[in-house]
């Protein structure tokens, strides 16, 4: 169980590495992706556009290295909770605009599908999996208290 979880954090982990970069290096498209979902005031999109991305890739790089994993999941579990609302809202107002996940290119094709929500829906559970499953095997620190507790015992 603990290299499926360690599997787990790394493709989560990597994932979420990824889907940061072209937020990262171009935050107005990003800022305009998030203002296509009609959700956010306008005046929170460039805050939003410039903050999470890096919130995504130090989650995905905390995973990978195995600091601090149950808090980077969490983060990460938050943010995608926050965001799934999101992609079923554009989807079921009929909303033509792609996802904004792995790229922010605000115009680029790709509406939002069925398979946009199965995989956003996806990864959800594996990062809950990594939440429940995941008993400090492989981390550099940042353990829990009941794993630490358990090592200590």
């Amino acid at each position: 169980m603990r290299y499926l979880v360690l599997a787990a954090r790394l493709f989560i982990g990597g994932l979420f590495i990824y889907a940061s970069v072209h937020k990262i290096l171009d935050p107005a498209e990003f800022a305009q992706a998030i203002r296509n979902y009609l959700i956010l005031p306008t005046a929170w999109t460039n805050i939003v556009a410039i903050t999470l991305p890096w919130i995504e890739f130090v989650a995905g790089l905390l995973l990978i290295l195995g600091i601090e994993t149950a808090a980077a999941a969490l983060i990460i579990f938050g943010m995608l909770t926050v965001f799934l609302p999101a992609l079923f809202y554009a989807y079921f107002t009929g909303l033509d605009i792609a996802c904004g996940c792995f790229s922010s290119a605000a115009n680029s094709a790709g509406k939002i599908t069925v398979l946009t929500l199965l995989r956003d829906s996806s990864i959800l559970f594996i990062v809950l999996f990594i939440l429940v499953a995941d008993r400090g095997h492989f981390q550099l620190i940042g353990a829990g208290p009941a794993q630490t507790a358990a090592r200590n015992s």
